[in-house]
C-alpha cells in the first residue's frame, strides 16, 4: 500500500515531495511517484534521486525492502487508475498544474481512491494553528482528513458563513460564458479576500469532497481558490469511494495482476477491429450460412468431427464481442449494429438448415438424430459454456500471442449447432416434446441463452482489460442491468421447464 505523486514537471516534483513525504509518515505507507509522460526519463531518474535523498522516515518503510517505487505512465486517466491499482495506492497526490487544469480536474472527479489537489505556498504545517477548515458543520470531517493526512488537528475555522455564501453564488451562476464570470467572481474576491485577512504565509487551508467534487455546489469556486490562493496552500481533498468506484478498482486490480494492462494503441486497434467486423455483409451471411449447413450435416451423420469442422468458420464471435464492447463503452450505435449482424447471423443459419433439411426430405426419410436431441433440452449448466466460451474469446482478442480462432470456435459450438438443430428440425415438422426434449424451441432457447451469456461475459472482460465506459455513462449500467436480469429470468424460468412441459 502507498502514497502516490503524480508529477508531470520539476516543480511539480519539487513542490510536491515535502508533501508526500508527511502524508506517508502520517499514513504509515510507502510513498512513490507517478510520472506523467512516457518519455520524461529525465523526470523519472531525479525523482529516484530525490526519493533516495529526502528519505521516508518510517521503520516500517526502512525495513521495507522496495522502499519505493517510481514508474512513467501515459498520460490517460484510466492508464493512471490501472496503475494505482496495481500498486495498491490508497492516496493520490496532485500538485496544481495550470497548464494541465483540465486534466487533473479530470482525474480528481473520476479517481476511485482518495485524492488530493493540492496548490502548494510552502511546505506542511506543523501546528494546528497554521491548519484551516473551512465550515464548522463538516469539522470532524475536516478533523479526520488532517489527523489522518499530517498528523495534526485543523485548529481554525474560515466559518460557516463563507462557505454557504460561496456555495449559494455558485449554485446561482448558468454557465458562464468565460471560465469564471459574473457571481462565480464575486464569490471567488469574497474567498480571495478573507485568505489574506485570516491566513499567513505557510498556512493550509483543508477543502473536503465527497466521492463525486464536481456535482457539489462549491467545486468552483474551489477550484479557482486552488489556483489563485496567495499565501496559504489550499488542499481540496476527495476523501471516500463510492461501491461502484471501490468494484472498479477491484475489477481493475484484479485485471492488472491476471496480465498486463493493455497500451493505448492496442486498445484503440481492438476496438477498431470490433467495430469493423460487427458490420453487416454478404460475406458474413455467407460464412455463417455455409457454416450452419455444414453442422447440419454433422448433425444428420451423428458425427462430431463434422459439426467442429462448422464451428470452425462460423463469424460468430466477432459481433456478439461488438456488442460486448458496446455495454463496456456505452456505444449506442454499435449495440445496434452488432445486434442486426447477430440477428441476420441468425436468420441466415437457421434459413440455411432449414433449407438443407427440406433437400434431406427429398431423399432421405428424416430421422432426428442423438447429437440433434442432444441439444433439445437446455439446463442451468448451459449459462456456463456461453460465459466461459465469451469470458475465453474476449481474453484471447486482447492478448496478441493467443490463438482467437480458438476462442471463436469456444463460442460456435453454444451457437452453431443449436440452430442447425432448430432448422432440421422445423424442416422435419418435428415440433412435440418428447422425454428427450423440446424441439425447435429447445435449441432456440439455448441459442438466446448463449449470446446473452457471450455478451454478459465479453462486456466484463473487456471492461476489465482497459475498454471501459466513460463515467456516468447511464446508458451501459441501464442495459447490463437489464440483460442480467433477463438473464435470471431465464434461468428461473429453465428450471421449471420440465415441470412446464410434461
Amino acid at each position: 500500500m502507498s502514497v502516490t505523486l503524480l508529477v508531470g514537471s520539476q516543480k511539480q516534483l519539487a513542490d510536491g515531495l515535502p508533501w508526500l513525504r508527511q502524508f506517508a509518515e502520517s499514513m504509515k505507507l510507502r510513498a512513490d511517484v507517478l510520472v506523467l509522460g512516457l518519455d520524461h526519463r529525465t523526470l523519472e531518474l531525479r525523482s529516484q534521486k530525490e526519493l533516495e535523498q529526502i528519505g521516508l522516515g518510517s521503520s516500517k518503510q526502512a525495513t521495507t525492502k522496495s522502499p519505493h517505487r517510481v514508474e512513467r505512465v501515459e498520460s490517460d486517466a484510466e492508464a493512471i487508475s490501472l496503475q494505482l491499482a496495481k500498486w495498491d495506492s490508497r492516496l493520490l497526490l496532485m500538485v496544481d498544474d495550470v497548464d494541465d487544469d483540465r486534466f487533473q480536474a479530470t482525474l480528481f472527479d473520476r479517481c476511485a481512491i482518495k485524492s488530493v489537489w493540492l496548490s502548494s505556498k510552502g511546505t506542511p504545517p506543523e501546528s494546528s494553528r497554521h491548519v484551516f477548515s473551512i465550515d464548522d458543520s463538516s469539522d470532524k470531517v475536516t478533523r479526520w482528513i488532517s489527523r489522518r493526512l499530517l498528523g495534526v488537528d485543523p485548529g481554525l475555522h474560515l466559518g460557516h458563513e463563507w462557505l454557504t455564501e460561496l456555495a449559494k453564488q455558485s449554485q446561482s451562476s448558468s454557465e458562464p460564458t468565460s471560465e469564471h464570470s459574473g457571481p462565480v467572481d464575486a464569490a471567488i474576491a469574497k474567498a480571495l479576500s478573507l485568505e489574506r485577512q485570516r491566513c499567513d504565509p505557510g498556512d493550509l487551508i483543508w477543502v473536503p469532497f465527497g466521492s463525486k467534487p464536481s456535482s457539489e455546489p462549491h467545486y468552483k469556486v474551489a477550484r479557482a481558490l486552488l489556483g489563485q490562493s496567495t499565501q496559504a496552500s489550499v488542499a481540496l481533498v476527495s476523501q471516500k469511494e463510492s461501491w461502484n468506484q471501490s468494484l472498479s478498482a477491484s475489477v481493475r486490480y484484479w485485471a492488472s495482476h491476471v496480465a498486463e494492462p493493455m497500451d493505448r494503441d492496442a486498445r484503440l486497434e481492438l476496438a477498431r477491429s470490433l467495430e469493423e467486423g460487427s458490420e453487416p455483409s454478404l460475406e458474413f451471411l455467407g460464412l455463417i450460412s455455409a457454416a450452419a449447413m455444414l453442422a447440419a450435416f454433422g448433425l444428420l451423420q451423428n458425427s462430431a468431427a463434422v459439426i467442429i469442422g462448422a464451428m470452425l468458420i462460423a463469424p460468430l464471435m466477432t459481433p456478439i464481442m461488438g456488442a460486448g464492447l458496446s455495454l463496456a463503452h456505452g456505444n449506442r450505435p454499435l449495440f445496434r449494429r452488432s445486434l442486426l449482424s447477430i440477428g441476420i447471423g441468425f436468420a441466415g443459419a437457421f434459413g440455411s438448415s432449414f433449407l438443407f433439411g427440406l433437400l434431406v426430405r427429398l431423399v432421405h426419410h428424416p430421422v432426428v438424430t442423438d447429437e440433434m436431441w442432444g441439444r433439445c433440452n437446455p439446463s442451468p449448466l448451459d449459462f456456463c459454456v456461453g460465459l466461459v466460451g465469451g469470458m475465453a474469446a474476449s481474453y484471447a482478442r486482447t492478448r496478441s500471442h493467443l490463438s482467437s480462432a480458438l476462442a471463436g470456435a469456444a463460442i460456435a459450438a453454444a451457437l452453431v449447432p443449436p440452430i442447425s438443430t432448430a432448422g432440421l428440425q422445423g424442416s422435419f415438422n418435428v415440433w412435440e416434446s418428447t422425454e428427450r426434449g423440446w424441439p425447435v424451441f429447445g435449441p432456440l432457447i439455448l441459442v438466446c441463452v448463449n449470446v446473452l451469456t457471450i455478451m454478459i461475459g465479453t462486456s466484463f472482460v473487456l471492461y476489465a482489460r482497459g475498454l471501459r465506459v466513460e463515467s456516468g455513462h447511464k446508458w451501459a449500467t441501464r442495459m447490463t442491468v437489464s440483460l442480467v436480469t433477463l438473464l435470471m429470468l431465464v434461468l428461473v424460468w429453465m428450471m421449471h421447464l420440465e415441470t412446464w412441459l410434461f
